[in-house]
């Protein structure tokens, strides 16, 4: 989904959490429009009484209805999360379903973004303060306490529900002041910004203004179908995490080099996280840099989900994450290793095709640690029967995805279009093939090498920090189809 299209979903979802809200019970049976034009003319003026509460950033209203009118999907989507929302909450939070279910709205459905200073922009400032602190103390005394490179990896919420309380409990610590009555936990009382000296002490405040009704994070994903959209929390109830994890049985279950027979049809590995479906997917996230040299980023993402991804990471989570289990290990998925090995793949790369050019073969190019390791790899792990290492990248530098003629952009000349060989896009193609299969083919060796509970411990840590499910993750509620993680 493009980013545009993100935020006009996350915007339709807050107004229609908000109707629900207004009206105090989910929209079913044949009080539900069909489309989003029948849904305007039935319920349009419960959407004017609610744009007040409703808070989108810079998406209008009229952003809304577009998106709406022009995606059917979305809106069943949206009205099919707003209707579970209403009827999860009574579990989740007592008090939030409270204040939902009476006609009328006081609750705030905010979607926040760069131009707005909201709910959301105030949890990024306490969260930013936390994740610091824990930095510097793990900087100080060496320890190596969990942290995040970004918000989005501690709490995945697209949208907030959130009171007027809680608007302001969160206003007055993202700036700094001394709330008066402040926030009890048992018999602590969180009064101030400097209280946030861990993620324990964060999370138990979000924990906390959830049972009070006065905050629910919402992480959302796409659930067109009704019978199937699911409400579930995350870091909330106790066991939530380990019980999902039990459940789709989590844990290393082997690898895939090579989806096909054709080792070079693709530049990704994958980790196998369940028995079936699920799987870590890493790869280089980069495209063909529109005909300029690209910068590389490398990535794990979890796949198998019907409708969307189920989380991600990338640069120095990944070295971090491994860190935990096996040190070594994460010193290698480092950012500052993974800059190394971009930086020698691209200069292989340069030196194939400067060999291809003169001598029409490959020989000094390819005698180096990259290409021997992903040669190596391949023998090793690809299933598939391959020859000496010469043949192999004799194989690679004439593959269709990765000579001249498959690697071409289109350019303007003469008043139409034509097609242009790009030896940029050449070595930048080949240099991804070796950084994606020389960093997958590493990791599907430790994995293989390391005892079975390290390598289970692996695939539990990876799958919880993409997922926003660490013990430092912050407590939210997850909307999302049933295939959903």
């Amino acid at each position: 989904m493009a980013a545009s299209d993100t935020k006009l979903f996350e915007s339709s979802q807050a107004l229609f959490c908000a109707v629900v809200d207004y009206l105090g019970k989910p929209i079913i049976g044949n009080k539900r429009p069909p489309n989003y034009p029948a849904f305007q003319r039935e319920y349009g003026s419960v959407i004017s009484r609610v744009k007040s509460k409703v808070k989108t950033g810079s998406v209008t209203q009229k952003n809304i209805d577009d998106f709406l009118t022009n995606n059917k999907d979305w809106y069943d989507s949206s009205i099919n999360i707003a209707n579970e929302l209403f009827r999860a909450t009574k579990t989740i939070s007592r008090k939030t379903f409270n204040r939902i279910k009476p006609p009328g709205i006081s609750l705030f459905y905010v979607r926040g973004d760069k131009t707005s200073r909201d709910v959301m922009s105030d949890v990024a400032t306490i969260w930013k303060y936390t994740n610091d602190y824990v930095k510097r103390k793990n900087k100080d005394s060496a320890q190596n306490d969990l942290t995040f490179n970004d918000l989005n990896k501690w709490s995945p919420a697209d949208i907030y529900l959130v009171s007027q309380r809680g608007k302001m409990v969160m206003r007055q610590l993202a700036s700094g002041s001394v709330i008066s009555r402040g926030v009890k936990i048992g018999k602590t009382k969180i009064d101030s910004l400097t209280n946030m000296q861990s993620f324990a002490v964060l999370n138990a405040l979000m924990k906390q203004m959830i049972k009070d009704g006065d905050l629910l994070p919402l992480s959302l994903k796409k659930a067109p179908d009704q019978k199937s959209v699911r409400i579930k929390t995350i870091n909330f109830f106790e066991n939530d995490v380990s019980k999902t994890l039990a459940k789709n049985n989590i844990k290393y279950h082997g690898y895939i080099f090579s989806q096909t027979k054709d080792v070079f049809n693709s530049k990704d590995v994958y980790i196998k996280i369940t028995p079936d479906k699920f799987k870590l997917q890493f790869r280089d996230k980069g495209g063909t840099g529109g005909g300029q040299r690209p910068t590389f980023s490398y990535q794990g993402i979890i796949a198998g989900g019907k409708q969307a991804l189920d989380g991600s990471l990338a640069g120095d989570a990944i070295g971090n994450v491994l860190y935990q289990i096996k040190p070594q290990l994460g010193r290698q998925f480092s950012s500052a290793s993974q800059t190394r090995i971009i930086q020698s793949a691209y200069t292989i790369a340069q030196n194939m095709q400067k060999e291809i050019d003169v001598d029409g073969i490959l020989s000094k190019s390819i005698q180096n640690t990259i290409c021997k390791k992903v040669y190596e790899y391949a023998v090793k792990y690809s299933g598939v029967a391959i020859g000496s290492l010469e043949s192999f990248y004799e194989e690679l530098v004439n593959h269709p995805q990765f000579s001249r003629e498959g690697t071409s952009i289109m350019v303007k000349e003469n008043g139409g279009k034509v097609r242009l060989e790009s030896e940029l896009l050449v070595e930048r193609a080949r240099a991804q093939f070796l950084f994606g299969k020389f960093m997958g083919g590493r990791l599907i060796e430790a994995f293989e090498r390391a005892s079975a509970k390290d390598a289970d411990d692996m695939v539990l840590n990876l799958v919880m920090y993409a997922g926003s499910r660490t013990a430092q993750s912050s407590p939210h509620v997850k909307a999302s189809d049933i295939s959903s993680l």
